[in-house]
């Protein structure tokens, strides 16, 4: 082999070496999956609590009609009249316009909160498991939970109780 070869075999050997991440840059990289997926999480939990606020009054509306509803209807089917039969109609009637006014008001926010559910549901079920299984640790069924796991449970319990 000649110097000029030698030395170009040297210099694609090293790249390649360079090009291989090392433990450290792959649990870096981890980190940061890891934090974008809890990124993902906090933002859908605060726009959902976003979306409670600002449409209780449509939610509550539904609610206090479907509550109704559900009471009256035993009354009304029990007097097997023509009035009661109408009068169901419009409350159900009323319930899904309420519905729809619900579900309007809350669609931004759901449109808002679809993409983060997706690349969330992505992260749990393809991103980290395949770097875990990258970084030499495949997740495995757990069907009982850890001591240190159930001694955090349990400390939480217990400050909540306080």
């Amino acid at each position: 082999m000649t110097k000029r070869k030698a030395e170009t075999v040297q210099i694609q050997e090293e790249a390649e070496v360079e090009a291989q991440p090392t433990k450290m840059d792959m649990l870096e990289a981890f980190a940061e999956l890891v934090a974008e997926r809890y990124g993902y999480f906090t933002a859908r939990r605060l726009t959902q609590q976003d979306m409670s606020e600002k449409c209780k009054a449509e939610m509550e509306a539904v609610n206090v009609k479907r509550k109704a509803m559900n009471e009256n209807i035993e009354k009304l089917l029990e007097a097997e009249n023509e009035e009661a039969r109408t009068a169901i109609h419009v409350q159900a009637k009323d319930l899904k316009t309420l519905k729809e006014d619900a579900d309007t008001a809350k669609k931004p926010f759901l449109e808002k909160i679809k993409p983060l559910s997706q690349a969330q549901k992505y992260c749990d079920s393809v991103a980290i498991p395949d770097f875990l299984k990258e970084l030499g640790h495949p997740v495995q069924p757990r069907f009982s939970v850890s001591d240190w796991m159930s001694k955090a449970l349990e400390q939480s319990k217990q400050k909540k109780k306080k």
